[in-house]
């Protein structure tokens, strides 16, 4: 049984990707080295081909809580359900992930050959968008990342 704990020691096999340091208005977060960068009023983008990592923010009307957590679950489930529709895309699954050291929600959207992931981070009265786009038949690491590497401020 030793064997085969300090047999998976050591790191990973997949290769260390370089990244930069994105900085938005009130956050950070890691981005593929290379990629192109934009930023706005509202967020931060890295891009390169058809694959991206950004993040909106948005102002809520009200404080949120973890109390909160469920319902606003449910509240994002019928609007990813409405933009899966209006981009002709599927709904493909939901998760509880933890991003900026808050428990928030994931989405998935597959389409036209992407996968779209939507996480939500709620804080207080500030509502992260943290959205990242990968080919399907590509790794999705540097969404990994973004989740990993995303700091509000």
């Amino acid at each position: 049984m030793a064997v085969l704990i300090l047999a998976g020691c050591g790191g990973s096999s997949e290769p260390k990707v370089q990244s930069q340091l994105v900085k938005g208005h009130g956050f950070t977060f890691r981005a593929p080295a290379g990629w192109k960068v934009t930023r706005s009023t509202r967020g931060a983008a890295a891009s390169h081909d058809s694959e991206l990592v950004q993040v909106s923010t948005f102002r809520l009307v009200r404080p949120y809580t973890d109390a909160l957590f469920d319902r606003v679950g449910g509240e994002l489930a019928v609007r990813m359900k409405a933009i899966a529709q209006e981009t002709n895309g599927t709904l493909a699954g939901t998760k509880t992930v933890t991003a900026g050291g808050v428990r928030s929600h994931r989405f998935e959207v597959k389409v036209d050959g992407h996968v779209d992931q939507y996480t939500f981070v709620l804080i207080g009265k500030r509502e992260y968008q943290l959205l990242c786009r990968a080919r399907t038949s590509s790794s999705d690491a540097f969404c990994v990342d973004l989740l990993r590497s995303f700091r509000p401020a």
